[in-house]
């Protein structure tokens, strides 16, 4: 959900306000760039990885790692890697038409 969306819900103006205060040198109108940092190397190598696209063509990693607590050995948690493996190629095949 977008905050200009919930506007009717929550009070975005002043959220944006305190963000401002709060980071004054930020520009939130950028997006931030992707994670490309594979957090699940040692699986990643392996034969039967997971990967999946979004809705522009981008190609994730989406492998199972267990993420441990630094305070309880026997205390862990599954997470998804979610790293940006590759960036949908632009342009079109001279072999293919535009129509």
């Amino acid at each position: 959900m977008e905050l200009e969306s919930a506007g009717e819900i929550f009070n975005v103006k002043k959220l944006k306000e305190k963000l401002k205060e709060k980071y004054p040198n930020y520009n939130f109108d950028i997006p931030p760039e992707p994670d490309r940092k594979c957090k699940a190397s040692y699986l990643c190598n392996n034969k039967d990885k997971v990967m999946y696209t979004d809705s522009k063509g981008n190609l994730f990693c989406g492998q199972r790692y267990k993420l441990q607590d630094d305070n309880n050995p026997y205390k862990w948690e599954w997470r998804t890697c979610n790293a940006l493996l590759k960036e949908k190629e632009q342009g079109a095949k001279t072999t293919e038409l535009p129509f």
